[in-house]
């Protein structure tokens, strides 16, 4: 078995040379060759995803992305899902190219926050992955108002689904992100690529923000919280709809791989 070292000075060799590779491409071709050069880009990573996975296999009997798929596995099993992901992590995990790293089935929350931004100081006052009643939401209000320190902005808020799903290659990201855009999540993209992986995003346009008091005061009336309570469990139905289509079209996929 060869030592690490060696390991990571080919790994350094091989991003020298992808770099200087895109670097030529990039830089020195003509604007009327952009496309072609974003190709360029493409096929050179690509590439250099199977150099580095083959390198990693030769020299240790295991690819990068297997390594780490493994630890995620390891660490879901002993943390788990939503009940409303559950199924469909599992399924995602089922195929080789794919693993999932964080998962969330969509939500609806109270929060604090001392002002818009402070998302490191936020502290949350209640949170639901399913529809919630009114009387839920001001008995949690009720908690923030009594509470010595009901002091910041109260925030109802209700979020997509999202995931994180590391890919063997771009190709394969690329695939993935065409199911999940026919599936409805408009919003999911290409968040990094590493030597390791490429991470794709998954997430949806159904989002909805709404301060509701500020310093233990309450600004809405109950018919205007009858109505924001209404409409984050809408939009939280909606975005559990797509999990279920994003279910079938991979389910689809495996049967036809199968």
């Amino acid at each position: 078995m060869a030592e690490p070292g060696a390991y990571q000075r080919h790994v350094r060799l091989l991003v020298s040379i992808v770099l200087s590779m895109t670097k030529n491409d990039i830089y020195f071709m003509p604007a009327n060759n952009y496309s072609t050069s974003l190709q360029a880009l493409e096929d050179h990573t690509a590439g250099f995803f199977l150099q580095t996975q083959d390198v990693c296999r030769r020299m240790y009997g295991i690819g990068i992305f297997e390594v780490e798929k493994r630890r995620a596995l390891e660490r879901l099993h002993k943390e788990g899902a939503d009940d409303d992901i559950a199924g469909l992590i599992e399924l995602l995990n089922g195929f080789d190219e794919y693993f999932t790293t964080s998962s969330c089935s969509g939500r609806i929350i109270l929060i604090c926050i001392p002002e818009v931004g402070a998302k490191e100081e936020a502290v949350f006052i209640a949170k639901w992955h399913r529809k919630v009643g009114k009387d839920e939401v001001l008995k949690a209000i009720g908690m923030w108002k009594d509470a010595d320190d009901a002091d910041g902005e109260l925030w109802l808020m209700s979020q997509s689904p999202i995931l994180h799903v590391s890919c063997v290659s771009i190709e394969k990201a690329k695939q993935l992100l065409s199911l999940a855009i026919e599936s409805g999540f408009k919003y999911s993209g290409i968040k990094s690529i590493t030597m390791r992986r490429v991470m794709v995003e998954i997430m949806s346009t159904e989002r909805m923000d709404v301060p509701v008091g500020k310093e233990g005061v309450i600004f809405c009336s109950e018919p205007y919280l009858d109505f924001i309570v209404s409409s984050a469990n809408f939009m939280l139905e909606r975005g559990k709809e797509k999990l279920r289509r994003f279910y079938y079209r991979l389910e689809n996929k495996r049967r036809l791989k199968d």
